[in-house]
């Protein structure tokens, strides 16, 4: 849609001003210049026309202008309606400054011909103004600037000025181009070489997009977990003494043996002493291996793998990919990136571990002359094509810059507060205060600078993006600090499935959520609209409980009515998928679990038994807590014995003291009554805690999980 100009200003300057001082040269001929339209993309289009007596045209074409004007040209005969042939000299025979072309017409003269072409020139520049009006209104005002540079001067021409997702190029067409050709001889071949082997590019990368990282043996993940406790107090220390895998206090995993010393100290055996020797190598690799995670951001995934004599293939394999997973996370790596998935039982493979990288193959890198922007940092967003062109003639003398008035019109829009931590130049505290607008238009409205005006005076300026027809976009002009924002960020984990139970471990999908609050304070006495920006990191999902209303490009735009004086909650939950293994045996565990179970719609046997299993478990805790308040009374009354023990052998020593003796003693008997009764109590209560306990580890041996317990 092509929207008038309606209005023209130039801007008579000298050239130099502009960095103008040596215009270019320009297409020279006995034409009459009609339109020009500047475009974005660093051209323009030019249409000529004459009327030609003779039977041909001459063309005087600038060197620098020759390879666009070849490509673009178009040449119509319209007294035939038919294109007409163009020569010209080739390179190396060019004379003078300018390569001179000959347009050939044929039939009777005379010949009305019209010329197009596109040739480089300078890209017109947007500019934005707008007015806030008392009634709520906004007046916006649109002005491109455009640079005539091309050594003529533009007389009495229609003007215009647009900008699509055209591409532009330069491309030699003018030079000789020669091709070289094999050279083939008749000579018959008696012995044909084999094919030259074949490198694996990318690094190692398989054709799926994985590449191992490295692999752990079960006895290897088992030393690599003590030797990342061996620092905290109270754990036992992992030593190797003989080939034997040794624990401060006792053995594992080769059989019985005599207890290591500490870990600096040699161990005494009873074939002689030795000294600890160095964790395997998956270990210190381990270590290695998570610091290059952390310097990438790719996936990861844990593979486990089962022994052959472990009863559930699926659990155990589970098992040891997220104990490889819990040992990349103290490592410091970001759970979210780690992902531990069972094998089961595999061909080929011994029980433990392997770490895949998950990663497509990076592209073959090209010449420097012909890179490419990054896709990913591209805008997404369709930009569409403008068009603004004048419907009267406009003169733009050679070597000066004219200023077009391409839109002035009344529009939707609004004054609110944008609050965006994201961006480059963002703030997290306070949001913007922005212009909420809508291009009335049928065009894009070009990313350039705008200048907001309010109640007659200049209150702010900002910078647009492109913005879409018919589309409503934020431009920040102003931070005045009126909006406050507290940011305050969390992460929990969530059971979303139970995959397997065996002996009160369940093997669930987990959703790692993250949970994020925004209290916004309005220090106005009026009230206040905010907009908040907020992007959904790649691997995870907005929740259903963070409704949002817009949006923004990529992100979510989510929009709050602070009042005045008042403040705003805003809360935005995003989860990601994350397989784990819950032990119900842990106060931790079985929270996840009762809570899962809760809130799904879930009825059977699953949900019965864990009900008795958490009766019993609170029975427990209540035992053991009434035993440890027992025993303080006991410790207590038992100090008390003991003074009074003190204070009879004292007074036994004074005559007159004989019935404070008795009272003593009558007291120092009661307390040691208590302190016998208190005695059975518990006594009664560890019976009962120990009957809890049977009962609880039977009904943890029976947890199953029934296709109708799912929910």
């Amino acid at each position: 849609m092509r929207k008038p100009l309606t209005s023209l200003v130039p801007l008579l300057l000298a050239p130099a001003l502009f960095g103008c001082a040596e215009t270019t040269s320009f297409v020279k001929s006995d034409t009459t210049l009609g339109r020009v339209v500047i475009y974005r993309n660093g051209v323009a289009y030019f249409e000529r026309s004459a009327t030609i007596h003779g039977d041909s045209l001459q063309l005087n074409v600038p060197p620098d202008k020759i390879d666009d004007f070849l490509k673009s040209l178009t040449v119509i005969d319209e007294s035939t309606g038919k294109p007409a042939p163009i020569s010209f000299p080739s390179p190396g025979t060019v004379a003078g400054d300018t390569v001179n072309m000959r347009i050939g017409l044929t039939g009777a003269a005379p010949h009305r011909v019209r010329l197009s072409y596109v040739t480089e020139a300078p890209s017109w520049k947007p500019s934005y103004r707008v007015v806030l009006g008392k009634d709520g209104k906004v007046d916006l005002e649109s002005w491109a600037v455009v640079d005539n540079t091309s050594g003529e001067d533009w007389e009495q021409v229609q003007l215009g000025v647009g900008s699509s997702s055209a591409l532009s190029f330069r491309f030699d067409l003018h030079s000789i181009r020669l091709v070289d050709r094999a050279t083939l001889r008749s000579d018959d071949l008696f012995a044909q070489a084999p094919p030259t082997g074949e490198i694996l590019d990318n690094a190692g990368y398989a054709a799926q997009g994985q590449r191992v990282v490295m692999e752990m043996s079960d006895d290897a993940l088992r030393l690599a977990e003590d030797e990342s406790k061996r620092d905290e107090p109270g754990k036992k220390r992992a030593v190797i003494v003989n080939q034997q895998i040794q624990l401060d206090g006792g053995s594992y995993g080769g059989g019985a043996g005599a207890a290591a010393g500490p870990r600096n100290k040699p161990a005494s055996r009873a074939t002689g002493n030795a000294s600890p020797q160095q964790p395997p190598a998956e270990v210190a690799q381990l270590e290695s291996t998570a610091r290059a995670i952390q310097s990438s951001s790719n996936q990861i995934v844990i593979e486990g793998y089962a022994d052959t004599k472990d009863k559930d293939a699926y659990a155990s394999s589970l098992e040891r990919a997220n104990r490889a997973r819990e040992q990349l996370i103290r490592q410091g790596v970001d759970g979210s990136r780690v992902v531990a998935v069972g094998k089961g039982n595999l061909a080929g493979k011994s029980a433990g571990v392997r770490i895949v990288e998950e990663q497509t193959p990076p592209p073959v890198q090209k010449a420097k002359t012909e890179a490419a922007p990054d896709p990913a940092a591209m805008p997404t967003e369709p930009i569409g094509t403008s068009h603004f062109e004048s419907t009267s003639a406009m003169t733009v003398a050679r070597g000066t810059s004219a200023m077009v008035s391409i839109l002035r019109t009344s529009t939707e829009g609004e004054v609110v507060y944008l609050y965006d931590a994201e961006s480059v130049r963002g703030n997290g505290e306070f949001p913007f205060r922005s212009v909420r607008l809508l291009n009335p238009t049928a065009s894009v409205l070009e990313s350039g600078p705008v200048t907001v005006f309010g109640e007659g005076r200049f209150i702010g300026e900002g910078l647009s993006e492109p913005i879409p027809a018919r589309s409503m976009a934020f431009v920040p002009f102003a931070l005045d600090r009126q909006i406050h924002v507290e940011r305050k960020e969390s992460s929990t984990d969530r059971i979303a499935r139970i995959i397997t139970v065996q002996r009160g471990v369940f093997s669930t999908e987990s959703q790692q959520i993250k949970k994020t609050v925004l209290v916004l304070r309005n220090r106005l006495d009026e009230p206040a609209k905010v907009y908040v920006r907020h992007t959904v990191p790649q691997g995870y999902a907005l929740l259903p409980s963070s409704q949002t209303q817009q949006r923004l490009g990529n992100a979510h735009l989510f929009r709050m009515d602070v009042p005045p004086k008042g403040e705003k909650e805003l809360v935005i939950e995003e989860a990601t998928p994350v397989f784990r293994t819950v032990d119900v045996r842990t106060n931790a565990g079985m929270d996840l679990v009762v809570a899962y179970l809760s809130s799904a719609a879930t009825t059977g046997v699953l949900k019965d038994e864990v009900t008795k299993l958490l009766a019993l478990q609170r029975d427990m805790a209540n035992a053991e807590q009434r035993i440890q308040t027992l025993r303080e009374q006991m410790e207590e009354y038992r100090q008390r014995m003991d003074e009074l023990h003190g204070q009879i052998v004292t007074l036994r020593l004074v005559k007159s003291a004989g019935p404070l003796v008795r009272s003593l003693e009558k007291k120092l008997s009661e307390v040691n009554e208590r302190i016998s009764k208190l005695t059975l109590d518990i006594v009664a209560l560890e019976e009962k805690l120990m009957i809890a306990r049977i009962n609880f580890q039977d009904g943890v041996a029976e947890l199953s999980l029934e296709k109708k317990d799912a929910p």
